[in-house]
């Protein structure tokens, strides 16, 4: 029973529609302030995620061909295209909606490496902590994008359970192929694109963060690889 899954996204839910309930008694500066203070959370996170790499060639290696990959593929602009295109079908305006930080929030709640990682070790051993853990931040997290968004925030609970769920079906095959090691650069490949997320949420620097998405695939292999040669 994916016990965590189902907590993660229903916390999303319910905190987008808590924050589309109160977003109207926040000003715009504290919603400024707010979401500032959640891009340098985020960015914190990421630290602590980052510092849990065993080796980072493999990660940076595959930080830089996966963000040339999603380049090439230009998946920002398709993925992007693809969610105004859904909302423009729901009863939400995405005319009121900053595309740029839609997808950076998509991002952060079902591409996290925390999260897949929770995924895939709910999957494999049925420990649902780290997802639970998780949820408690997404649940504020959701509160505080739908001040700002509306009800499209809850919205990306539908996605987000489609990954999870995914993940965790295909953690008995993925997992039992891995190394300590290998788990570890990619929680700090994920660390990393969430400190880029974190400093595009803060609008310190618009990093095309749904184009490093490919790193996290590929992370795995050059991790692999690095440990068989040295």
């Amino acid at each position: 029973m994916p016990i965590g899954i189902l907590c993660g996204c229903g916390a999303v839910f319910a905190g987008g529609l808590v924050g589309t309930v109160m977003g109207k008694y926040f000003d715009d500066e504290t919603k400024d302030v707010l979401t500032t203070v959640f891009g340098l959370a985020a960015i914190g996170n990421g630290i602590m995620s980052l510092i849990k790499g065993s080796t980072m060639p493999p990660v940076i290696l595959a930080l830089i061909v996966g963000t040339l990959v999603g380049q090439g593929l230009r998946l920002e602009r398709r993925i992007k295209s693809g969610l105004k295109f859904v909302l423009d079908k729901l009863p939400v305006s995405a005319g009121k909606i900053d595309m740029n930080e839609y997808v950076t929030i998509v991002a952060i709640f079902c591409a996290s490496g925390f999260g897949i990682y929770g995924a895939l070790m709910e999957g494999m051993s049925g420990d649902s902590s780290i997802l639970l853990s998780k949820s408690i931040m997404d649940l504020f997290t959701a509160v505080l994008f739908a001040g700002t968004m509306g009800a499209a925030v809850s919205f990306i609970a539908l996605p987000q359970f489609v990954v999870f769920m995914a993940l965790f079906f295909l953690a008995k095959m993925i997992v039992p192929l891995t190394t300590p090691e290998l788990l570890n650069d990619f929680m700090a490949c994920g660390g990393i694109m969430t400190i880029a997320a974190g400093l595009r949420v803060a609008k310190i620097k618009d990093i095309p963060l749904i184009n490093m998405l490919p790193a996290l695939v590929l992370v795995m292999f050059f991790s692999r690889g690095w440990g068989m040669v040295f």
